[in-house]
């Protein structure tokens, strides 16, 4: 009865504790909804979709007719033989007028300009799912290794309360002659070592938890519990739908506009203007000055030193590099699918093996238990088969991490 009180004082005591110290939860939904609302970079792309926003409206406004007040007065009086010659000056200028001026026939150049600024919010946009996915990734890996941890340390700290209650019976054992001095000590020896792993589990735990914190942009050293992660292959990658191979495609339309700016640069240029107001020589008659004028503006290149082929030339050295990139990721994106999905095939494989290994050792640890209360084997045979079956549960749990690790970066490749 006494063994049995004990034994309840025991579990229930490290039930206790670990409620107490881990008694809120938390998913892998709650810290990916955290990290993309806190990421400074998604928030930054935002702002640039909104500056390219006002680049649009900009372009539109340039569009109309250009209106400023100009005034202008000068001076220049002349005392004998002193003085600028009156015929150049007039004595002096007097200028007050207000002036309108729009470029005409210039629709392609606006044009052009509204779709490398579409092209812009384009890219912006993309870039932003590109770093959402990599950010999605990122914590969703860190999450792993944190439950990682937290299982692992869960775990042993379940063989522990285990342990306790062997130290309790194996006792009662020894003070029946049914086990010698030498088990009990054994097992303590055993016990011991496992406080010392618990520990140094619960601190790596906390350690990777504190590291996913940062992460995900929280100032919280507060302890979870961390719900295991449901992670599902979200489908067969096609390349020509991922987000990075769509940006390779928006770069090679901004080469090919900014070959057709340059060509624009080079076109004449007419613009209208006119201006009314005040324009007199004579500060004291220039009521008698009033009036306005108009014209047309025209501006033709005729030579540049050949800096418009130079220019479509750098641009043809991007387009070769950008399509060296382009050639490069395809054959990557293979590559690394394939590798994936024969590395989450063997570890499927294997960690059946270790499932149907797992069986067995729970078998013979509770067959060697009822011999051991028996006494017909000594301790170290029966700690030595928890000892096995620790370690190949521990390995079996860091397979099925590992097997959501490479489901991770499969869904990454999908939609990066």
């Amino acid at each position: 009865m006494m063994i049995m009180h004990k034994r309840v004082f025991m579990v229930v005591l490290f039930s206790f504790l670990s409620y107490f110290a881990y008694n809120q939860e938390r998913n892998l939904d709650i810290y990916l909804s955290e990290g993309l609302k806190n990421s400074p970079l998604l928030n930054d792309y935002k702002n640039q979709v909104n500056a390219a926003i006002a680049d649009s409206l900009l372009i539109r406004a340039a569009k109309k007719p250009f209106i400023e007040a100009k005034s202008f007065l000068q001076y220049s009086p002349i005392y004998g033989n002193f003085g600028y010659d009156e015929v150049i000056t007039d004595g002096g200028n007097y200028m007050a007028v207000v002036g309108v001026s729009q470029n005409i026939f210039n629709k392609r150049q606006i044009n052009n300009k509204f779709q490398a600024v579409d092209l812009q919010k384009q890219s912006v946009n993309t870039a932003s799912k590109i770093s959402t996915t990599e950010l999605v990734r990122i914590i969703t890996s860190q999450y792993l290794s944190a439950y990682a941890g937290y299982d692992d340390y869960l775990f042993n700290e379940q063989f522990l309360s285990l342990f306790y209650l062997e130290n309790e019976i194996v006792k009662e054992f020894v003070e029946s002659g049914i086990c010698k001095q030498t088990d009990y000590l054994s097992l303590l020896v055993e016990t011991q070592s496992q406080e010392i792993l618990v520990n140094q589990l619960k601190n790596q735990y906390r350690k990777e938890l504190m590291f996913l914190n940062m992460l995900c942009g929280l100032n919280d050293s507060s302890s979870y519990k961390l719900t295991e992660p449901q992670i599902d292959i979200m489908g067969i990658p096609e390349i020509e739908k991922t987000p990075s191979y769509i940006q390779f495609k928006i770069d090679s339309v901004k080469i090919e506009n900014e070959k057709i700016a340059v060509d624009l640069r080079y076109n004449p240029k007419l613009s209208w203007f006119a201006d009314a107001g005040i324009l007199s020589s004579d500060p004291f008659n220039f009521y008698k000055h009033v009036g306005y004028s108009a014209g047309i503006s025209l501006n033709i290149p005729i030579y540049d030193g050949k800096q418009k082929e130079l220019e479509k030339q750098k641009l043809q050295f991007d387009e070769n590099s950008r399509q060296g990139y382009e050639n490069n990721f395809r054959i990557r994106y293979s590559q690394q699918y394939q590798q994936l999905n024969e590395e989450l095939r063997s570890l499927n494989d294997l960690s059946e093996r270790m499932n149907k290994q797992l069986k067995t050792c729970d078998l013979l640890v509770k067959t060697l238990k009822q011999q051991l209360e028996s006494g017909i084997i000594q301790m170290t045979e029966y700690i030595n088969a928890i000892k096995n079956f620790k370690t190949t549960s521990r390995n079996l749990n860091l397979i099925n991490i590992q097997k959501l690790q490479v489901i991770n970066e499969m869904n990454f490749l999908v939609t990066q």
